[in-house]
């Protein structure tokens, strides 16, 4: 992997310039899931967008500091066996990490999450169905209420965000795996994209916490957000006021 000078010039992830880095990289990501928001037709309202974006939100918190973890261990994985060639750097595996749950985890994601939703479904489970937060019941007991607003339902929100993360916890098994399988693959594809930053570790840390997460979570946020959303294709009287009715 990267070969560092000294202790003192190794990536470290939890420094005070990577958590800074870390938080600009969640408004950017935020601020990419509301620019797709504004695009859609029809239009999610806010509340159920928020929702959608909280599923997300919370999953992506879970990976990062579990891919964190992993990379700081592997770190002092190496370090015990103080194998001087092949001490590796926190940098290049969260980066490794953060590749393969932005490409090959997106697909893995999908069939999970399908799967294990759909077999909700066919056991009945009710607001079990992904984006969508107001029930028929609901509507129902509601529309006898004069003048009453409706409301998405927080715990079709909690059902929803426990089938997402349990996706997200799977798929982040098989990476693991698939990592741990083709290590020494890994060594290489690490060293030929991060080598040459070796010497620059707030670059480095720059390139691997913010420049390749945002170009990558471009692509999966997108994707993401598509898995778990209401899909347009699929709206009815049962599920329309997830929308907002002037962008029909």
């Amino acid at each position: 992997m990267v070969k560092t000078l000294d202790d003192q010039e190794s990536c470290q992830l939890l420094g005070p310039i990577s958590i800074i880095i870390q938080v600009f990289m969640g408004a950017a990501a935020i601020a990419i899931l509301l620019l797709k928001r504004n695009h859609e037709h029809p239009r999610r309202k806010l509340i159920v967008w928020l929702y959608d974006v909280g599923k997300q939100v919370i999953g992506a918190l879970g990976i990062h500091f579990v891919n964190l973890g992993i990379s700081v261990l592997k770190q002092k994985e190496q370090e015990a066996m103080k194998d001087a060639e092949g001490e590796d750097d926190q940098c290049d595996w969260y980066f490794l990490n953060l590749l393969l749950d932005t490409t090959i985890g997106v697909p893995i994601l999908w069939v999970f999450f399908t799967l294990m939703e759909n077999i909700l479904l066919y056991l009945k489970v009710k607001n079990i169905e992904s984006g969508n937060y107001f029930s028929k019941a609901q509507d129902e007991d509601e529309t006898s209420n004069n003048g009453c607003v409706k409301t998405p339902k927080y715990s079709a929100f909690l059902k929803q965000l426990m089938v997402f993360t349990s996706a997200l916890a799977l798929m982040k098994m098989c990476n693991f795996f698939i990592l741990a399988e083709f290590e020494s693959l890994a060594y290489l594809l690490a060293n030929i994209i991060l080598g040459w930053s070796y010497t620059l570790t707030d670059l480095q840390i720059f390139l691997v916490m913010f420049v390749f997460p945002v170009l990558l979570n471009c692509f999966q946020y997108f994707c993401v957000d598509n898995i778990i959303k209401l899909p347009t294709n699929s709206v009815n009287p049962d599920n329309v006021d997830n929308f907002e009715t002037e962008s029909f």
